[in-house]
C-alpha cells in the first residue's frame, strides 16, 4: 500500500516544519510517526535541498504520496478571478497566490514563493501533481499533493485548531483526541502545532491509497505549466466517509 508523508511547511527555520509519516500496519491500524525536521531540512531552509530531502526520504521509505501545506502554483494568467487561485477561493485560504509574484496578504509572499519553488523542484525530479479530483497514484513515481490543514479540520467536522500563537494545550488535546477517535490510532507523545497540522492533512492520503474517493476531496482546477511556471492546482483534504464499505 505504501505510506503517506505529510509536511507542514515553513520557510524561515527548520524547527517550524511539522513532518508526519502515516502507514498502515498488517492489522490495518494506522501507524503514526513524527520526523524531527532537522533530520531532513537544512537551517535555514533552501528549496532545492528541501525538495531533494523529501524526494530521497520518500524513495527510501516507499512513500507513495507526499502532502505539502503550501501553494503549488500561481493563479492562471487568464483566470476570471482577480487575485487568487480557484482552490483558494473555494476553501477561503488565508494566503492567496495571484499572478506570478503577487501574493495577498503581502506578509505571506516569501512563504508562498518558497512553497511553489519546492513543488517545482519536486516536479523536476519526476514527481507527479494531482491532476484530477479522483486521485490516481502513479505506478512508479511519487505523487505530491497540496494540503491546507485549516480546511482539513472543517472537512472532518472538527472545530479548527487556532493559529500557533493562539492555540492552548487544551485545544491541541481536543483536536488530537478527536482525530484518534475518528481514525482509530494512538499517539502517546505531546505534539507540536506543526505536527498536528501535518497529521490532519495527511489523513487524506490514507483514503487515496485505499482507493476510497469518499474519504477525501480535491478542490480546484488541474495544475498546468504556462510560460514555464506552474499555475492553479487542487487542494486535497480528508473527509469523513459516510458510506464505508
Amino acid at each position: 500500500m505504501g505510506g503517506v508523508l505529510s509536511i507542514d511547511l515553513a520557510h524561515k527555520k527548520a524547527r517550524d516544519f511539522g513532518i508526519c509519516l502515516i502507514e498502515k500496519r498488517k492489522d490495518q491500524a494506522l501507524k503514526i510517526k513524527f520526523i524531527p525536521p532537522q533530520e531532513l531540512i537544512n537551517d535555514p531552509p533552501e528549496t532545492a535541498q528541501c525538495a531533494q530531502a523529501i524526494y530521497d526520504y520518500c524513495a527510501c521509505h516507499e512513500i507513495a504520496v507526499v502532502f505539502l501545506d503550501g501553494p503549488q502554483g500561481w493563479m492562471h494568467p487568464d483566470s476570471e478571478l482577480k487575485d487568487k487561485r480557484r482552490c483558494e477561493k473555494l476553501l477561503n485560504a488565508m494566503a492567496k497566490a495571484g499572478r506570478e509574484g503577487q501574493v495577498k496578504p503581502r506578509n505571506f509572499k516569501q512563504f508562498v514563493e518558497f512553497s511553489i519553488a519546492v513543488f517545482s523542484e519536486l516536479t523536476r525530479r519526476g514527481v507527479d501533481l494531482v491532476k484530477d479530483p479522483v486521485v490516481q497514484i502513479p505506478d512508479d513515481r511519487l505523487l505530491a499533493a497540496e494540503s491546507f490543514p485549516r480546511s482539513a479540520w472543517k472537512k472532518l467536522g472538527i472545530r479548527p485548531l487556532p493559529g500557533k500563537k493562539k492555540t492552548t494545550p487544551s485545544e491541541e488535546t481536543r483536536c488530537l483526541e478527536t482525530l484518534q477517535r475518528l481514525f482509530g490510532f494512538q499517539v502517546t507523545e505531546r505534539l507540536t502545532h506543526d505536527e498536528l497540522c501535518a497529521l490532519v492533512a495527511g489523513l487524506a492520503g490514507v483514503a487515496i491509497l485505499a482507493g476510497n474517493a469518499n474519504g477525501y476531496i480535491a478542490e480546484g482546477t488541474p495544475p498546468k505549466k504556462v510560460g514555464g511556471i506552474w499555475v492553479e492546482g487542487f487542494i486535497v483534504n480528508p473527509r469523513l466517509d459516510l458510506n464505508p464499505a
